[in-house]
């Protein structure tokens, strides 16, 4: 009877254990904070001239595996894409940095999409955005959106890799190098960012893109789908923001000045 008893608990024992191993290794689901945009820098900050990384790719790829941004000096635009950093400088000749750049601004996240939203044959740019708002819903949350599609034409551009004294994003953006494609098989990496993060973020749409072969690409313009094809666009919907300031801080910066039309001009590419 007292071995039975024994053999018994030390059964539950080792049930409550595996059980408790399990549950650790399950992605915690609480509402509102399963998925995160983290962001590394502000933009006015970046329109302003601030140029300088402040966190390591290493760093970065720990706080997500997907999304985009630059690189220290400017030099070029980043693709984070399935946990991997491209970049596309200047040339549009997409490289992969090593983890010890830094960059000055990015945002990121782990990506996992909640939604899918089937894309209109041959819809530009413009009415790419007005679906995947019209799927989201909720103009105040942020989002991001994963694209692999065709495209009968696409605009990107990067900028040259910069020194100190650092200019002004609006004025740096004058010398893009502009890459066209024409029936181009690639992924574009989409952020939104909702209208109150003004002066912090990128409000409205930011997009870059990656082609197939991961060998071109570059901050995107202006886009036209294919028109024998409807994509899917995978959707991720998410109400909790981190933000990672430099250590050196903001202080050499007018932050105080409006930079909304600084950012539209740099952001359209004109």
């Amino acid at each position: 009877m007292r071995k039975t008893v024994r053999l018994t608990l030390g059964l539950l024992i080792a049930f409550v254990c595996w059980a408790a191993a399990m549950a650790a290794e399950l992605p915690r689901q609480h509402p509102g904070r399963a998925a995160a945009l983290n962001q590394v820098g502000v933009i006015d900050a970046l329109l302003a001239g601030g140029y300088q990384g402040s966190m390591s790719l290493g760093e970065l790829k720990r706080l997500g595996d997907f999304g985009l941004g630059t690189f220290d000096a400017l030099d070029g635009e980043m693709i984070l894409l399935d946990g991997v950093v491209y970049q596309a400088p200047v040339n549009g000749h997409v490289r992969r940095p090593p983890d010890s750049l830094t960059t000055p601004f990015a945002q990121v996240t782990r990506f996992a999409s909640d939604l899918n939203c089937v894309l209109p044959a041959g819809a530009d740019l413009k009415a790419v955005e007005a679906r995947l708002d019209a799927a989201i819903g909720d103009a105040n949350c942020f989002a991001a959106t994963r694209i692999d599609a065709t495209f009968a034409s696409l605009t990107a551009r990067s900028v040259p890799a910069q020194k100190p004294p650092y200019r002004p994003l609006a004025e740096v953006a004058k010398e893009q190098a502009v890459f066209p494609f024409t029936n181009a098989r690639g992924t574009l990496v989409g952020m939104r960012g909702p209208a109150f993060v003004r002066g912090l973020g990128v409000p409205g749409w930011h997009w870059h893109f990656l082609t197939a072969d991961r060998k071109r690409g570059g901050h995107v313009m202006a886009f036209t789908l294919a028109q024998n094809a409807q994509p899917e666009a995978k959707l991720m919907r998410m109400r909790r923001f981190t933000l990672a300031l430099p250590e050196a801080g903001l202080s050499g910066f007018d932050l105080t000045r409006d930079r909304g039309a600084e950012l539209k001009g740099v952001e359209s590419g004109r």
